[in-house]
């Protein structure tokens, strides 16, 4: 391996030397500017400063940018993109500079970089997602295409008609936000945007890194059809090949609704640049079952969008009511047990139940009790986090809130017992930031809470 020097003029009178490894990561890049504002960059092996590549700017709702790096740098690798993950962005904190971050990173890159200004694209997850697509809005076709997971656009920033980007939207088949991307892949095709929407296993979150090259391949495949890159038989052929194989294997399973949404969505993929011919005939053959299917789901996502809607009301009712609702009541309200038991099932009934569940569970485990906290209404806040703590019992961060709780209404040996489990569970805090909470002002005399600090990194 060697370093390579790319030397551009940055906006300081000096040159500025950016020491990049192709085909590695290169760490904690301080921004031009802003040096407060750092950076991962991923160039492919092949990385020659002396022509113009594509970018894919990732925005992690934690400032995971090694993360972000890491989960696109397959993808980048396989189809020469660099990737510029943020340090920096963060969501849920009215506080968080990201517009500065953003600018930044922005500014940076196109000073020190051999950028590609017909293909820039942004990706990114929950609060993230609604970051990178109110860039693509405010850019006005600056950016060709977004990575959406586990979240759309923005509330006051909604897409818009002849949207100037591509969106591949990804969820979590048991994420709380399904139902919004769901409604979001809707509203893109109604509007004529380039979309795709792709439903993988699992909860709130980044999808796995298969995934996310696909992604990358999937902008390949909408820059052909746009014309800005030249036709590349072979990547339609074996993209084509995969979502063939793809929906062949879900209609053996018995899962023709899946089979069919991948031919649907391969049939948009590939008009004008590889061959559609077979689509409408496998379409024509599934449609009697896949259609009572999606019917059947459609009408299930209506009650549970009208049940998430009620358990919003219960949720409130603790956070309003004159009196602090008792636990089990709460908990029966919100049909905690029943779901966690149709939760079980292995098929679209129990992703049904698990995402009621996460919708209860993100409201009770951080938003309303963060709130709540913030107010001093302890006691209500430890109800909600108790509903969380019957959900997703190894939630650390649960177990945490519910120790400040239980501390600050007097519940010593409580308090001590969360603690345990947010600490057997994996709680990450450094020692110092629990020692010194002044929530916990109560314990710092119990011999048993020296002993749960030291358990804890420093």
């Amino acid at each position: 391996m060697f370093w390579l020097l790319v030397l551009l003029q940055a906006a300081s009178p000096e040159p500025e030397a950016l020491r990049v490894r192709p085909g590695e990561i290169t760490p904690g890049i301080k921004c031009l500017g802003a040096p407060e504002f750092s950076y991962e960059l991923y160039v492919p092996k092949g990385f020659d400063p002396a022509r113009a590549w594509p970018v894919l700017y990732v925005f992690d709702p934690r400032g995971r940018g090694r993360l972000g790096a890491e989960l696109f740098q397959d993808g980048a690798e396989a189809r020469g993109y660099l990737v510029v993950s943020s340090n920096d962005t963060e969501s849920d904190n009215p506080k968080a500079p990201n517009t500065a971050v953003v600018n930044a990173l922005w500014n940076d890159t196109h000073q020190r970089l051999p950028i590609d200004v017909r293909r820039r694209y942004a990706a990114g997850f929950s609060g993230g997602a609604r970051m990178a697509n109110s860039l693509g809005l405010g850019l006005k076709g600056g950016l060709a295409g977004v990575v959406s997971v586990g979240g759309g656009f923005a509330p006051n920033q909604p897409p818009v008609k002849d949207l100037p980007f591509a969106v591949f939207g990804a969820v979590g088949s048991t994420d709380f936000n399904y139902y919004e991307m769901r409604q979001l892949d809707v509203t893109l095709e109604k509007l004529g945007a380039a979309h795709r929407l792709e439903v993988f296993a699992g909860q709130h979150g980044w999808p796995s890194a298969p995934l996310a090259a696909v992604a990358i391949e999937w902008f390949d495949l909408a820059a052909m059809r746009k014309g800005v890159v030249p036709r590349d038989p072979a990547l339609a052929l074996a993209f084509a090949a995969r979502e063939t194989q793809r929906a062949a294997d879900l209609e053996a399973a018995g899962k023709p609704a899946e089979a069919d949404a991948v031919w649907e969505a391969l049939g948009r993929d590939l008009q004008g640049i590889g061959d559609t011919s077979q689509i409408a005939a496998r379409r024509a053959a599934l449609a009697p079952g896949a259609g009572a299917e999606r019917k059947r789901r459609e009408k299930l996502d209506r009650r549970d969008a009208g049940i998430n809607a009620r358990n919003d009301g219960v949720i409130a009712g603790v956070s309003s009511a004159e009196d602090v609702p008792p636990l089990g009541r709460v908990l029966g309200d919100l049909d905690v047990a029943g779901l966690l038991e149709a939760g079980k099932r292995a098929d679209y009934d129990g992703d049904s139940a698990r995402r009621r569940l996460a919708h209860i569970g993100v409201q009770t485990s951080f938003y309303v009790p963060r709130e709540l906290m913030g107010r001093g209404e302890w006691r209500r806040a430890m109800v909600l986090l108790q509903v969380a703590a019957a959900i997703t019992p190894e939630a650390a961060f649960v177990h945490w809130g519910l120790t400040r709780c239980q501390a600050r209404l007097g519940a010593r040996k409580d308090a001590l017992q969360s603690l345990e489990r947010a600490v057997a569970s994996g709680l990450s805090l450094p020692r110092a930031r629990v020692a010194s909470d002044a929530d916990l002002a109560s314990l710092r005399q119990d011999p048993g809470f020296a002993g749960l600090l030291a358990r804890l990194p420093e």
